[in-house]
């Protein structure tokens, strides 16, 4: 039965496609929930794309396509479910990181403008690198329903469970019995 699953899901990746994509990792980076994969894969192929799942990690996508339609596709998730905001003390650090003193001890905003004159802008540069992705304006329509031919999968279990609740390696050996041998004679 695992043998039977792990094969199907070999025989069905792209082989064409050596990278893969985690959207757990996708998710971290802009900081929002990860989409669920039927979906993500659904948009992908509605865009014109291949896809495929990867036969190792269960979140993985491996695609033909470029990197800046994957981000597409996470742009749309990302308008349709927002990132969680960050703490206040998160902001707090951010901003106080943002102001920058000259050697004259005045703060100067991060652009080199001075504060309180009139050049100064209130819109600070993007700082995280999700930050700067969101910013971006996406280049195609994401349609998130469900594909054809991810509807039609094969079913096989493709990650199987542990069999037991302990399953793997033991405790490592230690010296604590010999210890306690030398000790009694």
């Amino acid at each position: 039965r695992e043998i039977h699953g792990l094969l199907t899901s070999v025989s069905e990746e792209l082989d064409d496609v050596p990278l893969y994509y985690d959207l757990a990792n996708l998710s971290h980076t802009l900081g929002c929930a990860s989409p669920p994969t039927k979906q993500f894969k659904s948009a992908l192929v509605n865009a014109g794309y291949r896809v495929s799942g990867y036969h190792k990690e269960p979140l993985a996508i491996k695609t033909d396509a470029p990197n800046s339609v994957v981000w597409d596709v996470m742009r749309a998730w990302c308008k349709e479910n927002p990132p969680k905001m960050k703490s206040k003390k998160k902001q707090n650090k951010m901003n106080k990181r943002k102001r920058i003193k000259n050697n004259k001890g005045e703060v100067v905003e991060e652009n080199g403008e001075q504060n309180g004159t009139e050049g100064a802008t209130n819109s600070t540069p993007p700082l995280s690198a999700g930050e700067k992705i969101l910013a971006k304006e996406s280049t195609i329509k994401v349609d998130f329903t469900m594909a054809a031919d991810i509807k039609n999968t094969k079913k096989a279990l493709r990650f199987p469970m542990n069999p037991e609740a302990n399953w793997g390696p033991k405790k490592a050996a230690s010296g604590y019995k010999r210890k306690a041998e030398d000790e009694k004679s």
